[in-house]
């Protein structure tokens, strides 16, 4: 049994008897425990690890060193959880005095019902399900609060909300220990999917965050949105068992589900994510998983090149990377900047991304392993910026994707007048408010 083996039935909310021999059989045959800890903590899995072996008695099979390395990271990571927790029973509370309809998404709402554990794993942010018509008075209750913008949204819409996406400005409060991320869609309107946002609202379940009473999504809502957020190449242990406890939690009405899923026009995402899902734990039905595969089409390629990697490598983590979110730092950090010089910097950045990638990426990307032929590489490497071309449009669609870059082009044409006429930008906006660029760069810059 390898490392993804014991992680993916350790990480499983319920075990059976036999899976409970399975893994005091793995821990005990391990060589190396110091490289057991590193690769939980290398996938973000240390803290849930913890946890599960902490309460299943297992703790003990491993020397103390180790326990103790598994241990402070649960700790650091539950402290910082708590924070967030805090401040955001605060802003809740606003919400509650104001009027304001939201719903805590994924790992926030798991925490407290699947997992029950704080420290189960690294949030980002919190996110929150919002109606759009409530943003203004939204970002009244964060500014009223002390809360920062992080930069002026993607196409620097600021205060609007954005016309070609679901989400509003991230902001962070004055501590810096929580950014709530605000969304009215679970996914851009400009991907192919199609979620019925006003049946998600209609089917919301009622939810009591730190004493405040609030909303979460139903479970068939849950399941669709960790269907879409799930990246195709961001995808490992990880970002699985969201998908396997919640199952292992909930029961799922599946003929909903299909239904749900048919509107959305998810299906073959859903197929792709319930088989990278299953690869670590089997808890979708595997006829369920036969009834919405797809016929053809790029998913189902992903999903078959994934399963074949993973067939050679013996882990799910082989063609794992995060791509997409490379680029996405660079584009935002792209629309901070006013003055050509400093945009020609990003934009050259992203350009030279996704034309020119490093060999790792190239051949994840193609999901090849190292000590290819020279030629496979070529080939990967002449592929690259297709793959990538087609990551980006995952997560936004293929017309905004181009739209997006056009867009990129004649903003950094334009960005000349600002040599004429001085545009204000973020960090003026920081320096107005006597906040020190520096602090909120710290602030977010291990954002994973």
């Amino acid at each position: 049994m390898n490392n993804f083996q014991l992680t993916s039935l350790i990480t499983k909310i319920k075990w059976s008897s036999q899976e409970l021999a399975l893994i005091e059989e793995g821990l005990g045959l391990l060589s190396d425990y110091n490289a057991f800890y590193d690769y939980c903590f290398k996938w973000k899995l240390a803290p849930w690890v913890y946890t599960q072996l902490k309460n299943k008695n297992l703790l003990q099979l491993l020397p103390d060193s180790t326990q103790q390395l598994f241990h402070k990271e649960h700790t650091r990571i539950e402290e910082q959880n708590s924070k967030r927790n805090h401040i955001a029973q605060q802003v809740f509370v606003k919400f509650k005095e104001k009027g304001i309809d939201v719903a805590v998404l994924k790992g926030n709402y798991f925490l407290h019902t699947v997992y029950k554990d704080v420290g189960y794993k690294r949030m980002n942010d919190f996110d929150i399900l919002i109606r759009k018509e409530d943003w203004n008075k939204i970002q009244d209750v964060y500014l009223e609060l002390g809360f920062i913008p992080l930069g002026f949204g993607w196409s620097g819409e600021k205060e609007k909300p954005a016309q070609f996406s679901h989400v509003g400005m991230s902001f962070i409060s004055p501590d810096y220990n929580c950014i709530f991320g605000s969304q009215w869609g679970l996914k851009s309107p400009t991907t192919k999917y199609e979620v019925n946002i006003e049946d998600v609202w209609k089917s919301a379940v009622p939810f009591e965050f730190e004493g405040v009473n609030i909303l979460a999504l139903s479970p068939e809502y849950n399941f669709l949105h960790l269907i879409l957020h799930l990246g195709i190449y961001k995808c490992g242990v990880r970002d699985c068992m969201d998908i396997y406890n919640l199952l292992y939690h909930e029961s799922l009405d599946y003929e909903k589900m299909y239904s749900i899923l048919e509107q959305a026009n998810a299906l073959d995402k859903a197929y792709f994510a319930c088989q990278m899902s299953n690869s670590c734990a089997p808890a979708v039905p595997k006829e369920f998983i036969e009834k919405i595969k797809p016929q053809s089409g790029y998913l189902l390629q992903r999903t078959l090149k994934r399963l074949k990697i993973l067939e050679l490598g013996g882990d799910i983590h082989a063609s794992y990377n995060d791509y997409f979110q490379d680029i996405e730092k660079d584009v935002i950090y792209f629309n901070l900047f006013p003055k050509f010089h400093l945009k020609a910097l990003f934009y050259a950045k992203i350009l030279r991304k996704i034309f020119f990638p490093n060999i790792d990426v190239v051949l994840k990307l193609d999901d090849q392993q190292k000590g290819a032929s020279v030629l496979s590489n070529v080939v990967s490497f002449l592929k690259a910026p297709y793959y990538i071309f087609s990551l980006i449009a995952q997560e936004i669609g293929w017309k905004f994707t181009f739209l997006l870059f056009l867009k990129l082009l004649i903003d950094l044409v334009v960005s000349l007048k600002n040599y004429i006429i001085p545009q204000t930008s973020y960090f003026d906006y920081l320096k107005s408010r006597d906040i020190d660029p520096k602090e909120i760069a710290k602030a977010v810059k291990n954002i994973q």
